[in-house]
């Protein structure tokens, strides 16, 4: 059965706005994630055929898109252009925005996927083409990392 404007209408009013925020963390430029996303949109419409869970597909193929530009650059991208949601009990010197910064691209990848999109690992390891054990590997990390990098830092002099 093909895949109908009507169903490819209805993903982009439910679901492209959450998986273009998802693919801008990962990919760290809001303008590459729906480029990406955009990309993988099209692609399932060129393929015709209907595509059982079309959100999970979008992700994949927006998240595999990212990762060649990476491997066809030759680099990693850095996080930027990613504004998250301010969260009034964070204490004011935590940056999770530079934490993720910092993690290797597929480090990013799990823990956002892991984090904020609370998918489990099974189904990272899926979209991002690991295994579980390595996905638990990549999380395990990401959260040491992460830990590392939003730990206040003990010589600095606290604020009242």
């Amino acid at each position: 059965m093909p895949l109908t404007e009507a169903e490819l209408r209805r993903f982009i009013a439910s679901s492209y706005a959450s998986i273009v925020r998802v693919v801008t963390l990962t990919a760290g430029s809001r303008a590459v994630a729906e480029d990406a996303v955009q990309e993988a949109l099209a692609r399932a419409w060129e393929r015709g055929d209907s595509i059982e869970h079309l959100d999970r597909w979008v992700l994949t193929v927006a998240l595999n898109v990212t990762r060649s530009r990476w491997r066809r650059f030759g680099r990693e991208s850095p996080l930027r252009e990613v504004s998250l949601p301010a969260v009034e009990d964070d204490p004011p010197d935590v940056d999770l925005e530079h934490a993720l910064e910092r993690l290797p691209r597929r480090q990013r990848e799990v823990a956002v996927l892991h984090y904020l999109v609370d998918l489990p690992v099974a189904e990272i390891a899926t979209v991002v083409g690991l295994s579980t054990g390595g996905v638990k590997h990549a999380l395990f990390r990401a959260r040491r990392s992460l830990a590392a990098a939003l730990l206040p830092d003990p010589t600095e002099e606290v604020r009242s």
